[in-house]
């Protein structure tokens, strides 16, 4: 047994970074399948990930808001749909504040701290390699992976970025007309983010000029959603 896991201690140290690449492209190989050929029928994908986890007449509440202000039907098959993957995920100070542990009745509410863990590999996986490019996020993810330049900024997507800003790449989803129009989208945190996220750069494992035609459906479809009128 020694001599096992002092050789595995030894290719670890010579073999690190080849094996970890190799371990990210294979799981984004099988997350890119799986998407493939488990995919229902719709338009558009929209990840959300934060502390507070829509139930499922909510999630059908803000997929129909997202519906009502796509203009396009992507797949063509004469309906414009609109899918949302909530990731519940939380932050340490999250764990430790009374106002994410308990309901608006004051019951306290189970969370698994050890889901939190694969969530968030998840999460990392999802943001660099997954399907969905328009995000909704809490500001302590984003900002985990802002740094990363995993965004696109918003003057490269419109030409008036309102000064109300989070950032360059996200505002506050509150703050758009299409937050303040949709009640159903109450449904998120009031910090949640909207931002763009930048073409995988395991695109090209996909079929190309596929990808890119979706990239751009969903860049249309982003602008919309900040750019939308109440009045």
């Amino acid at each position: 047994m020694k001599k096992v896991l002092k050789w595995l201690e030894n290719f670890w140290y010579h073999n690190k970074w080849i094996t970890i690449i190799v371990v990210f492209f294979a799981v984004a190989v099988i997350i890119m399948t799986t998407q493939f050929f488990t995919r229902d029928k719709y338009d558009a994908m929209i990840l959300y990930t934060g502390p507070k986890l829509p139930t499922a007449n909510e999630t059908l509440e803000i997929e129909s808001a997202f519906e009502d202000v796509l203009s396009e039907d992507y797949d063509g098959n004469g309906k414009r749909e609109v899918t949302l993957n909530s990731l519940f995920l939380m932050t340490d100070e999250q764990l430790k504040d009374d106002k994410y542990l308990y309901d608006e009745e004051g019951n306290p509410l189970y969370i698994n701290t050890g889901d939190m863990v694969t969530t968030k590999q998840q999460f990392t996986t999802q943001i660099f390699v997954g399907e969905a490019v328009i995000c909704l996020l809490d500001p302590a993810w984003y900002d985990l992976v802002a740094k990363k330049d995993a965004f696109v900024p918003l003057n490269e997507l419109v030409d008036d970025v309102p000064e109300n800003a989070y950032d360059e790449c996200a505002l506050y989803l509150r703050d758009t007309g299409f937050g303040q129009y949709f009640t159903a989208l109450n449904a998120f945190p009031e910090d949640t983010l909207i931002c763009f996220r930048r073409m995988s750069s395991t695109s090209g494992l996909k079929n190309e000029k596929k990808e890119e035609q979706r990239y751009e459906f969903n860049k249309r479809f982003f602008v919309d959603l900040i750019e939308f009128d109440i009045g």
